[in-house]
This record gives C-alpha cells, structure tokens and sequence, in this order.
C-alpha cells in the first residue's frame, strides 16, 4: 500500500490534470483531502469537478492554536 502523503499528492495532480480551472494548491492537514480526493474520486474522474466548498476543505490547514 503506498504512502497516504504520496496517494493523496497523486490524486491531486490527477485532479489538477483534469481540471486546470479548477486547482487545488495544497492538501492541508485535515481527514477532508483523504475523503475527497481518494474515497471519492469516482465522482471527480468521472466528470463532477469538487465544489468551491470542497476544494478549500481539501486546503483547510487546523489552526496552530486549535489543541493546545
């Protein structure tokens, strides 16, 4: 099984690919990226590019402060 970090850059390049007007610049450090870029991938290669709201929790870094 590969790395998580590496499957999870993989899909994002795989959707960039698909969809250049719609990129997704980083993945952050929540479970959201895994759920949508991997879990769900049947719906993004086959023609249902993420939404707006997706694609920024795909980004969506935890606040420094969050746990301490």
């Amino acid at each position: 099984m590969a790395d998580a970090s590496a499957e999870l850059e993989d899909a994002r390049r795989r959707y960039n690919e698909r969809y250049p007007d719609r990129p997704i610049e980083r993945i952050g450090d929540t479970v959201d990226p895994y759920y949508h870029l991997v879990l769900m991938s049947g719906a993004w290669e086959n023609g249902m590019p993420l939404s707006d709201v997706e694609i920024r929790s795909v980004e969506a870094v935890t606040p420094a402060s969050m746990f301490s």
